[in-house]
């Protein structure tokens, strides 16, 4: 079988954008291809339903490192914001700091999912970087397989899995999906979430 990495995917896409140090290994160790029950990818690279393509960031297995809950992203209710992002990236950082007020101040009507496409970093980094910053309480944080990851930049293009983009995906009650351009507060990313999914 054809094992579609990230590398691959932006290789085929003319490497549009640059993403240096935001992709995985692509040999397989970050659950790409469902071998690895731990992988948080459920039964396969399809995302866990059977079903293929851009769907799999939405119906694949994730679990959330700072509780060990597994979720889809499909099964969250509400509006649900999905944050990719990498520990090392300082654009993240400034976009989880207005995630994280959001949920502060404007409570858990929405689901927020931060998902990790950073390279080389796995679970227990992840873990790190939200309880250093006080962002377990508010968010799931989850490492993304490889099937997540293509999925994305198959239905956003490939900036969705370039962290120093900050992309900010959401997740209506209806189904759409959309990417929100960035943000300058919690109030605007308010804004666009009732604006968006009205």
């Amino acid at each position: 079988m054809n094992r579609r990495t990230r590398r691959n995917v932006l290789a085929a896409l003319g490497g549009a954008v640059a993403v240096s140090g935001c992709l995985g290994t692509g040999d397989g160790t970050d659950g790409g291809d469902g071998s690895d029950g731990d992988s948080g990818n459920g039964d396969g690279s399809d995302g866990g339903d059977g079903t293929n393509g851009s769907s799999a960031w939405r119906t694949a297995e994730l679990t959330d490192v700072t509780t060990g809950e597994r979720f889809t992203v499909s099964g969250l209710d509400g509006p649900v914001l999905v944050h990719p992002f990498a520990v090392w990236c300082s654009t993240c950082g400034s976009q989880n700091r207005r995630i994280d007020t959001l949920q502060r101040e404007y409570g858990h009507e929405r689901a927020v999912v931060q998902l990790n496409i950073g390279d080389g970093e796995n679970g227990d980094d992840v873990l790190g970087y939200a309880e250093e910053n006080g962002y377990a309480e508010h968010s799931r944080f989850a490492v993304a397989p490889n099937s997540v990851a293509n999925a994305l930049v198959e239905e956003f293009g490939p900036t969705a899995v370039s962290p120093p983009q900050s992309p900010v995906i959401l997740l209506c009650p209806d189904g759409t999906a959309h990417e929100i351009e960035k943000v300058s507060d919690a109030e605007a990313i308010a804004a666009a979430i009732d604006t968006t999914c009205e």
